[in-house]
Parts: structure tokens; C-alpha cells; sequence
């Protein structure tokens, strides 16, 4: 597959819409590069880039990436030939979305293709009551002529945007420096510096900062990334468990420094009004969660297209004697995210096989219960909103007088599911889930539910195989005109309501509850929780499929032992929906999760606020039918274990072969096997 330099950008927000969502992009653009370069780092970025670094990506290998990456269905399917239009301007949106390298200092990293013999690092850094810095670095041994004519290039490219150059002297390094004028309306002047030391080359947009990136060469102490706590203990954790397979990509990310630096870069302008997050976020002790990390090995070995490791280090805002349970760390609404490891976290048997995805959780229902109240007075923006909330359902005497707290929550396990499907023909609403709760005391939940069912006009009792479901129409917001006719007309009934007239869909959306078989029972379609609760799964159960059976082993081989979180998907089925509404040019309306993503990612910054439906600006009419690329798209999973201080997660995607065809996977004694 042919690529311009065009097609390889890393946007100086790479972790901007979240760690998974821009790890998935950072990986496609890098390792679409051509092949040819090789890894050996002179000096590693960890040391030169500094303490204040909050977003950091390293990719220690290009050339071993980029021939593993083409291995991969998901490479195969980039280069394939159908999908070329697709895929060129899929990449043209996201580098119209996002600023990238080329803004701040008149490259790419597709440029780096032809001087980068090693490493390439790429450090977001958060400055005190100033601008967030970017940092480049990369590993050009070997390669003395290709980086002079890149660096000629960049200077041409510099002076064409007014920038005027000159040279500095620091610290015994000399600096050549573009003082660059606004290149937009609302821009800011700003510096584009390089410098090349010890066979690396180094460029940053702040002059400051890669000052001090020269003066950390020789090993000099220089508060470096590579001493920052919670980097270190994300990087310690992910090489015990990787057991020393070396990752092609390691990324980490402080997310609240990290936020608060975005918004440094924010265009001058209109103050935006509006709930601060981030500061109710930190409040509320969320900053407790000071680093996240992961490595990720693209086509390791066997059936694996993806391997990532994450550990994220949330140490213990408490220091008095006797802190030890979650309760106890924490302060405010960070103590909802207590997930306690089990043994048992299987599908349940009477789940049908034909599902998109299956997550389900542990987690300390009650505890975050009582913790939940200071975030929603917080976003409520005034006190005891929560218990107002909480009264009114008690002593209204018009709702459905429930103590919440005591009727519901006492009653209710510490399991969550959640399952997800979608119906065809695809449209926009296609998209079905349903969650499930464990309950302790089914009948005393089901007595509640009934009082909460009972207050809602909108909610009608229907029976199904000898369960009782609640049925929520959805309620129409618009007032009905005015209708007299000459002959009387019965009222719409419920019963009328159910279906369709050729009797197999509801003619209006609705959503059901339902307690059974130890369950409370929440889906977004009456129909969908139909099929959950027929009492025979047609086709047989989830647990019992085979791409089930190798994800779970696959995930079982990379963290053994209790676990709080477990996750399924079939790739090509949860992204169905999405794809057919590429095709149809309806993906802007999409209410698929993955198409509000994709949605938020591609939205003009002028409309973000203004709430305006975006126009599809990807033409997807020429892709090829589904059915021709399912192949593409295995099976993935996810797999958490909670500790001590933190969480340590682990994923996969596999290879999509028959599984007759695959060698049978076993938990290998030890990880190395895995090599």
C-alpha cells in the first residue's frame, strides 16, 4: 500500500480523547509506515523528557511495528484495496480535526520515516501559568544525511510560514530557532527549536524546556519523566507481567495533569460557561488516580493480533494507621470505583449465544451508594440535592414512595452485566443492550420495582414465559393536537401499543424491567429482553461458543487468579451497526457507542458547543459489504484485577481463523511461553 507522508501524523493531543481510543489511532498511523528503519536507542526518551511530562508515547522499534502491524487482519484489511478511499479519507478528517506535529514544528512524524534508526518519543509536557510544551525526540544513528536534508526541508517550510531563524548557544549546544508569527486567526506567535546532540535529534515548541532536554544528556540528574512515581510504578508493573516481552508501543498518561494541559492550548475567545469537571472530578478525590501506563505488542505470537497491559496507579489519599479497605483510602465519590476480585464472573447460562458483547463487573453496589451523593450535589451545584432527590422518592405522595437506600440497595449483589446486540435492517437505533444486577432478596426487589413501575404512566405489566416484565413507552414530548372526528374513537390501549400491524415490532420504542432468577433485569427494548429471558436460548449460550471459550482462555493465560472486571466482544459485530451507517451516509445520527466516538472525534470545534448535528463528512458509499470484511474483525477481551493501589488490566484481540484451524490454546506454565 502506497502512503504519503500525508498519512502519518501524530497530533500533539494523542491522548486527548482517552488512552484506548488514541492509543488505536497513534498505533494505525504509526505503523502504516513503510518498512526499512532499525531500533536502537541512544539515550531513552524516559531520561530526556521532564517530571512534568503528562501524555508520553515511545515507539522503541518502527521497523519490527510496522512488519507486525501488517501481519494483523486489521493491517490487511487497511491495505486492501476496497477500502483505500475509506481509509485516505478517514485519515484526512482526523488530521483536519487535530493539530499536529507539522503545526508546531513544520514536520511529521511520516517524515522521521526515512532519518529514525531507534527510537522515537513524543512527550505532552504541563507548564506552570503558561502553555503545554511538546517534545520530540528520536534515535538518528546512522543517519546524518537524511536528518540534513529533513532539516533543510523543515527550514524551508518554517521560513514559508514568516518564521525567522537563528541560532542559539546553551549549555554547550547549539539550537537553531524559527520565531514563527500566528498562523491563523485566533493563533498564537510561538517557537519551532531542534538541536541534535549525541546522535539524537530533538525538537520542542517551548525553548526552556529543551534546554533542559540537553542538559539531562549524560545521565545528569534532571527531575526526568523516568523519576516520576507513578511512571515508574505503571512501567514496573507492566514489565512483570509482560515477563520480558518487550513492547513495540508504551504509553502513560497523568489524566488530570494531562487535562488541565489541554486546556492551556484553548484558542483565546469567549469564556466557556458551564460545569467544570475537571475541578468537581479533582474534588471529589478522583486525582487519587496519578498515572496510567501500558505497553502494547501488535501480532506477538500464535492467534494474537493485539496484546496490551495497563496498570493505573491510584495510591492511597489517606495517611493515618488503619487505612487498608477501599472505604478507607479514599476521599468523597472516589470511593465508588471499589471493585472487588471473584472467582465467579462466567456468563450466565441462559444468555444466548447470538450477542455483540458481555462485560460484566464486580463492584460495591452499597459503598457506591453512600459515596455517590457528594458528586451529584457537586454537578447539582448546590447541598443535600441528592437527599432531596432521595426524599421525594420516599415521601411524594405521588411517586413511588420507596426508601431507595433500604427497599432497593440493601437487596442488591455486588454483580453487574451488561450484554449488547443489535437488530437488523441496521438504522441509527439498532443498537439494543441490557443490564444486569445480582439481587441478594429477589421477591423484596421485586416488590420495589413494582412501586417505581406503578408511579410511571408510562409503564404497563406484560407477563413472558411466566415472568412478570414492565414495559416503558416511550413518552412522546411533543402536545398532540387537537382531533375531533365525526365518529368516536376508542383510546390507544397498551395492548394496541405492543406491536406493529404486521405484529412483530413495537410501533414505538419502549425499554422493560424485569426481576428474575436472581436478577434485576434493565434493557433498552421490550423485545431484546424477550430474547435474554426465553427460557430455552435459541441456538444454545454464550458460555457455551467457542470464540467465548478461546477469549476467555487467552485472557485467563495473561492474569490468573481473581479478577473484577471480564469482557467479550465480537469485533464484528459490535462494529456492524457503525459500518452500515458509514455506508448509508447516517453516521452522524448514529447512537451506537462506538459511533458517538467516532462522532466527538470528527465534530467541528465550532459546533461542539452549540450542540449542532454534524454533517457526515466521510463518504462511505464505496465500502465494500459488510460480509467482505467481517473476516477481518476477531474476537476481543479485557480482563481487571484490582489492587492494593490501583488496577492492572489486560487485553487481547485475536486472530479470526476457523477455530478448528487454530492451535488449541493452554495456559502456557509461565508467560515467557508467550514469546
Amino acid at each position: 500500500m502506497d502512503l504519503t507522508r500525508q498519512d502519518c501524523i501524530l497530533t500533539n493531543r494523542i491522548i486527548a480523547a482517552g488512552p484506548f481510543q488514541s492509543l488505536v489511532l497513534g498505533t494505525v498511523l504509526f505503523v502504516s509506515l513503510p518498512l526499512g528503519l532499525s531500533a536502537w536507542a541512544v539515550v531513552p526518551s524516559e531520561s530526556l523528557l521532564p517530571l512534568t511530562t503528562r501524555g508520553y508515547l515511545s515507539i522503541d522499534d518502527i521497523d519490527t511495528l510496522s512488519l507486525n502491524w501488517q501481519q494483523t487482519q486489521l493491517g490487511q484489511l487497511i491495505q486492501d484495496e476496497s477500502m483505500r478511499p475509506f481509509v485516505q479519507d478517514m485519515k484526512r478528517q482526523l488530521q483536519s480535526k487535530m493539530a499536529s506535529v507539522r503545526d508546531k514544528l513544520g514536520l511529521e512524524l511520516g517524515d522521521l520515516k526515512g532519518i529514525a534508526s531507534g527510537e522515537i518519543g513524543l512527550g505532552f509536557v504541563e507548564r506552570k501559568n503558561d502553555r503545554a510544551a511538546l517534545i520530540l525526540t528520536v534515535d538518528i544513528t546512522g543517519r546524518k544525511s537524511q536528518t540534513d536534508a529533513l532539516l533543510r526541508q523543515v527550514d524551508h517550510e518554517l521560513k514559508k510560514r514568516g518564521g525567522k531563524k537563528s541560532q542559539i548557544d546553551a549549555s554547550g549546544t547549539t539550537f537553531v530557532s524559527y520565531d514563527l508569527p500566528p498562523q491563523r486567526e485566533g493563533g498564537i506567535r510561538h517557537e519551532a527549536l531542534f538541536f541534535i546532540k549525541d546522535n539524537m535529534l530533538c525538537a520542542s515548541d517551548n525553548r526552556f524546556e529543551l534546554e533542559e532536554v540537553s542538559r539531562r544528556f549524560g545521565n545528569q540528574p534532571g527531575n526526568c519523566l523516568y523519576e516520576a512515581k507513578p511512571y515508574q510504578e505503571t512501567m514496573r508493573r507492566c514489565a512483570k507481567e509482560a515477563n520480558q516481552l518487550k513492547p513495540e508501543i508504551r504509553w502513560f498518561v497523568n489524566p488530570f495533569g494531562y487535562a488541565r494541559a489541554c486546556r492551556s492550548l484553548r484558542r483565546s475567545g469567549p469564556r466557556r460557561f458551564g460545569k467544570d469537571y475537571l475541578k468537581i472530578l479533582t474534588n471529589q478525590g478522583f486525582d487519587a488516580i496519578e498515572g496510567m501506563g501500558g505497553y502494547v505488542n501488535v501480532s506477538p505470537s500464535g492467534n494474537y493480533e493485539l496484546l496490551h497491559r495497563t496498570a493505573v496507579y491510584a495510591p492511597s489519599q489517606v495517611t493515618k494507621p488503619g487505612a487498608d479497605s477501599f472505604q478507607d483510602k479514599y476521599r468523597l465519590a472516589m470511593r465508588m470505583l471499589e471493585f472487588p476480585n471473584g472467582k465467579n464472573l462466567i456468563p450466565q447460562d441462559w444468555l444466548p449465544r447470538k450477542l455483540a458483547t458481555y462485560r460484566t463487573f464486580n463492584i460495591n453496589l452499597f459503598g457506591a451508594f453512600k459515596s455517590f451523593g457528594t458528586l451529584f450535589d457537586a454537578i447539582a451545584g448546590y447541598e443535600e440535592a441528592f437527599d432531596g432527590v432521595l426524599e421525594g422518592l420516599q415521601k411524594d405522595p405521588y411517586g413511588p414512595q420507596v426508601d431507595v437506600e433500604k427497599d432497593l440497595i440493601a437487596h442488591l449483589g455486588n454483580r453487574v452485566t451488561m450484554v449488547t446486540d443489535y437488530e437488523v435492517p441496521i438504522t441509527t437505533k439498532s443498537e439494543r443492550f441490557l443490564f444486569m444486577v445480582e439481587v441478594k432478596d429477589e421477591q423484596a426487589v421485586h416488590k420495589t420495582i413494582e412501586k417505581f413501575m406503578k408511579s410511571d404512566p408510562n409503564a404497563y405489566q406484560r407477563e413472558f414465559e411466566g415472568k412478570v416484565v414492565w414495559e416503558i413507552i416511550e413518552a412522546d414530548d411533543e402536545v398532540p393536537e387537537l382531533d375531533i372526528s365525526i365518529s368516536p374513537l376508542e383510546p390507544l390501549a397498551p395492548a394496541d401499543i405492543e406491536e406493529s400491524q404486521d405484529g412483530t415490532e413495537p410501533a414505538i420504542p419502549t425499554s422493560a424491567v424485569c426481576v428474575t432468577d436472581g436478577h434485576l433485569l434493565i434493557a433498552s427494548h421490550y423485545s431484546f429482553m424477550k430474547t435474554v429471558l426465553a427460557r430455552k436460548p435459541i441456538d444454545g449460550s454464550l458460555v457455551d461458543t467457542s470464540d467465548y471459550r478461546e477469549m476467555n482462555s487467552a485472557l485467563s493465560r495473561l492474569i490468573s487468579g481473581p479478577v473484577s472486571f471480564r469482557c467479550f466482544l465480537r469485533t464484528d459485530e459490535a462494529y456492524r451497526p457503525t459500518y452500515e451507517l458509514l455506508r448509508q451516509g447516517k453516521m452522524p445520527e448514529s447512537e451506537t457507542l462506538l459511533g458517538r466516538i467516532l462522532n466527538r472525534m470528527l465534530t467541528p470545534p465550532e459546533d461542539e458547543d452549540e450542540g449542532v448535528l454534524r454533517k457526515q463528512k466521510i463518504d462511505g458509499r464505496e465500502l465494500p459489504s459488510f460480509e467482505m470484511v467481517r473476516r477481518y474483525f476477531g474476537p476481543a477481551g479485557l480482563i481487571v484485577r484490582s489492587e492494593d493501589d490501583g488496577w492492572f488490566i489486560a487485553g487481547a484481540t485475536l486472530n479470526k481463523q476457523a477455530p478448528q484451524a487454530r492451535a488449541v490454546i493452554t495456559p502456557p506454565a509461565d508467560q515467557s511461553a508467550i514469546r
